[in-house]
């Protein structure tokens, strides 16, 4: 059997290939004429891959994974009306974008001086990472809102467990016009009873408070670039964001203003990886009744080792080991480089370049 697998899924490869054909490819440049030609029977992707009619019609794909949490590249109605099985690994990445939010806190609060003992934190989406961000922002001491309509529509019903005693439910307006901090992890959707295409868009976003700090990191097409940017000027507001409309192709001007500004990887902890690779070879697994030793995956993952919850008693602590760890910092310098491109393509280039040549960096929280 011949299967597809993304260059960033770490040890998939490996694990597939004990007994199977595999071919390893780079996120944006796979095409439907490799998978027909390969006979390719599963597909491992991540985010930079459009996994579509485009790419799939005539060829013998069964099975297709995708590395990610967030599957906004993935044509489910296609893949259903096809009977190709899907998968995705949601939830594994959580705490490294987590950890990237709580980084941001703390650098905001040492480099500007906010305080945060005591302040509002809005948390847009109390999914798998918005839970994470709520539970290490109630342990530095922030005043945890949170919204959420689908949730709290499900809560309502009897059909979810309740919030938190720490957590206090508004709604959007009053998150963005309340909270020092604000930052969403919410899928990017247009359709539905809850589309979050522009969620935050040029209505909502001058309620925001001044000076507080922005983090975002969910999909480019939640917030409008161009409505944040005009806020950032009027209120003098701080920006952290990694996520961008039309990635590759990123709004420099916005990149230039940024406290921290990253390409698309708080989710590209090590751990977070590891774990979406383990969902990948489980499912496969099940699908296709092909088992595999997995004893090097389960080697890397056990080096885990969180730190204690006594540690957010120090911010400087928890700070310089995050620092330390994922070295956030010195990624916002390598990405600032792509101002010195002076070519669309150039700068798209180096964006997917710093995603796919990313160093292994592992989670402290």
């Amino acid at each position: 059997m011949v299967v597809f697998c993304d260059s960033q899924i770490p040890l998939l490869p490996e694990l597939l290939g004990q007994k199977l054909d595999v071919i390893v490819y780079s996120g944006r440049h796979l095409n439907r004429e490799d998978l027909i030609s390969s006979n390719c029977e599963a597909l491992f992707t991540r985010s930079s891959t459009k996994v579509n009619k485009d790419l799939l019609e005539g060829t013998n794909v069964k099975f297709i994974g995708s590395a990610t949490s967030g599957i906004d590249h993935i044509d489910l109605d296609y893949l259903k009306a096809k009977g190709i099985y899907f998968t995705d690994a949601k939830g594994s990445n959580a705490n490294s974008v987590a950890e990237y939010v709580i980084f941001s806190i703390l650098h905001w609060h040492f480099t500007i001086g906010e305080e945060i003992k005591g302040s509002s934190i809005g948390i847009i989406g109390y999914g798998n990472i918005g839970k994470l961000v709520a539970k290490y922002s109630n342990h530095l001491g922030l005043k945890v809102l949170i919204n959420d309509p689908p949730l709290k529509e499900l809560i309502n019903e009897g059909k979810a467990d309740d919030f938190p005693a720490y957590c206090k439910y508004c709604n959007l307006s009053e998150i963005l016009s309340t909270a020092k901090i604000v930052t969403n992890h919410v899928p990017l959707t247009s359709t539905g009873k809850y589309p979050t295409y522009y969620l935050l868009n040029n209505r909502n976003l001058p309620l925001l408070l001044e000076n507080s700090l922005f983090v975002h990191t969910s999909r480019g097409g939640v917030v409008d670039e161009k409505a944040l940017l005009v806020q950032k000027e009027k209120k003098g507001l701080a920006l952290v964001i990694d996520v961008w409309e039309n990635e590759p192709i990123i709004n420099t001007n916005l990149l230039d203003c940024c406290l921290i500004a990253t390409p698309h990887i708080a989710g590209y902890s090590y751990e977070g990886k590891l774990r979406g690779t383990k969902k990948m070879i489980e499912e496969f697994s099940n699908f296709f009744g092909i088992n595999f030793d997995t004893t090097l995956l389960q080697n890397e993952l056990e080096q885990y080792k969180p730190i204690s919850i006594q540690n957010f008693e120090s911010y400087s602590e928890i700070y310089n080991k995050i620092n330390h760890s994922r070295q956030l910092l010195d990624d916002f310098v390598n990405f600032k480089k792509i101002l010195h491109f002076k070519k669309p393509e150039e700068k798209s280039k180096y964006f997917d370049f710093l995603r796919k040549n990313y160093p292994k960096r592992r989670e402290i929280l």
